[in-house]
C-alpha cells in the first residue's frame, strides 16, 4: 500500500494464529452517533477490506429508502474506496444499492501523511 505504512495494512498479512479476532470494524450513523444493525464485523489475520465491505454494504441495504448520497469517512478510504465497487461486484453475497453515490472522507490525523493521488 502506498498509505503512509497504515499500521492496519501493515497488520493484515501478519500472523495471528492464536487470535480468534485480531479486532472489530463497524459502521455508524454520524448523525445519531450509534453502530448501525448488521454491521459489526470481527477482524481475523489483521484488518482486511472484506469484512469492511461486509460492514459497509449492509449498512447501504439497511433503511436506506430515498437515500442516494452518503459521505463515509474511515482512516484507510484512501486506499479501500479505490477498488470497492469492483471488489463488491466479484463478491457473490454483497451488492450495492442501485444509484447509491458515496463519497469518501479521511480524518484530519491521517490527512498529512496522504499523497495527493488518492484526492
Amino acid at each position: 500500500s502506498s498509505c503512509n505504512n497504515h499500521r492496519a495494512v501493515s497488520q493484515a498479512n501478519s500472523s495471528h494464529v492464536w487470535l480468534e479476532a485480531t479486532g472489530m470494524g463497524a459502521t455508524a450513523c454520524a448523525h445519531h452517533g450509534c453502530f448501525i444493525t448488521h454491521s459489526v464485523v470481527d477482524f481475523w489475520k489483521g484488518e482486511r477490506q472484506v469484512n469492511m465491505d461486509y460492514s459497509l454494504v449492509n449498512v447501504l441495504q439497511y433503511n436506506m429508502q430515498g437515500i442516494h448520497h452518503v459521505i463515509s469517512f474511515y482512516d484507510m478510504n484512501c486506499t479501500y474506496m479505490r477498488k470497492l465497487r469492483q471488489r463488491v461486484g466479484n463478491n457473490e453475497f454483497l451488492k450495492f444499492p442501485k444509484d447509491m453515490e458515496i463519497v469518501p472522507g479521511i480524518r484530519m490525523w491521517h490527512v498529512h501523511g496522504n499523497q495527493l493521488q488518492f484526492f
